[in-house]
């Protein structure tokens, strides 16, 4: 997916919808910081004699322990960053002298390789403790899940690969971390050779001949693994996302609604079902309310970005109140977003228009 280079159109009031094309985890820029492993001792939260910590591992989404230093945040669940450290380099960390309070551990995404992740950890008690977190980080393009438990095991997970097959995809995925895609398909391609119905390197096959503008042969891999076991929701999804590029809206609806049915925790795949009902024709906005509000459910600080969805989805039924809603909540969820100021002068646009039909109205 491609970035518009200007998601509004420059000649308001004559507003035309446009699409904006964003990365499955796009994050916002923050100005908010913080440094080091230990409580905020500005935090009023902190109690007196109580001193917890939280120590944890990172597993990449192949399961296996990270080879480079990551970054790691921790976040008061009611707002605000308590510090951050970097982890080892095998995705160890920890977060000390903490008062009691509800934390949220979250290692952003790369960019690039992975989603953004995050674990909810509840410390309280008279006595201090120390609390175990793993955060399992998801694959590029395969949405944010935000679980406070265990991971989420699909039946691709449940599947027990040769020792060979394995390997292969596991470096596969080492070469979609390096952007290579044509590698990396030989790799699946060779995993698969040696396990006909491996269902993630089937599904891996497809993104990167995606990724390689191999269409066809990207739809018949997701095709393939639907056909395997059609209750592996990843290529249900993957293909919904390629047919709505395609433009083919009721097919990727279809698709899209499969995947959903069977994990409902994808927030790309709320957020191009909401676009696929506001493309189709005739446009369904009330479906797509509904799923766009769903992806900024899950995906959160890192879908903000689909408020500016749902300020087209009201501004194309001349709802200006409810579009100007979406554009101050924007700017207040991220002041310091790099289009901060572009939806500043929308918002103030929105505004002008609105001031004009009461006047218009009282006349």
């Amino acid at each position: 997916m491609t970035y518009q280079p200007s998601f509004f159109h420059r000649t308001f009031p004559q507003v035309i919808f446009l699409f904006v094309l964003l990365p499955a985890c796009s994050m916002i820029a923050r100005a908010q910081g913080g440094a080091g492993g230990g409580a905020n001792p500005n935090n009023p939260s902190r109690s007196a004699g109580i001193s917890h910590t939280i120590r944890g591992k990172i597993f990449l989404p192949s399961g296996n322990l990270p080879d480079q230093r990551m970054r790691v945040v921790l976040e008061l669940n009611t707002g605000g960053i308590v510090g951050e450290v970097f982890s080892d380099s095998v995705g160890n960390f920890e977060f000390r002298s903490l008062p009691n309070g509800t934390y949220k551990i979250v290692v952003p995404s790369d960019g690039r390789a992975y989603e953004a992740s995050q674990e909810t950890i509840e410390l309280y008690g008279n006595f201090t403790r120390t609390v175990t977190a793993q955060v399992y980080l998801k694959e590029k393009g395969e949405g944010v899940i935000v679980k406070t438990k265990e991971k989420v095991i699909s039946v691709a997970d449940l599947q027990q690969a040769p020792k060979d097959a394995k390997k292969n995809y596991d470096n596969g995925l080492k070469r979609v971390r390096e952007n290579k895609p044509a590698e990396a398909v030989a790799l699946f391609q060779e995993a698969i050779r040696i396990f006909p119905e491996y269902l993630a390197a089937i599904n891996k096959l497809g993104e990167q001949l995606r990724a390689l503008n191999k269409s066809a042969e990207a739809e018949a891999a997701f095709e393939k693994a639907i056909a395997i076991n059609p209750k592996y929701a990843l290529p249900h999804i993957n293909l919904g996302i390629l047919l709505v590029d395609q433009k083919r809206y009721d097919e990727g609806i279809a698709s899209l609604e499969n995947g959903n049915k069977l994990d409902d925790s994808f927030p790309v795949s709320h957020l191009r079902l909401g676009e696929a009902f506001m493309s189709k024709q005739p446009p369904d906005y009330d479906r797509a309310e509904k799923e766009l509000t769903r992806a900024l459910e899950l995906g959160k600080r890192d879908f903000l970005q689909v408020r500016k969805y749902l300020f087209n989805l009201n501004l194309r039924q001349q709802k200006l109140d409810k579009a100007a809603e979406q554009l101050e909540a924007y700017l207040k969820e991220a002041p310091d977003a790099p289009d901060a100021e572009e939806v500043r002068q929308m918002l103030g646009k929105v505004k002008k228009m609105m001031a004009q039909q009461k006047a218009t109205t009282k006349n």
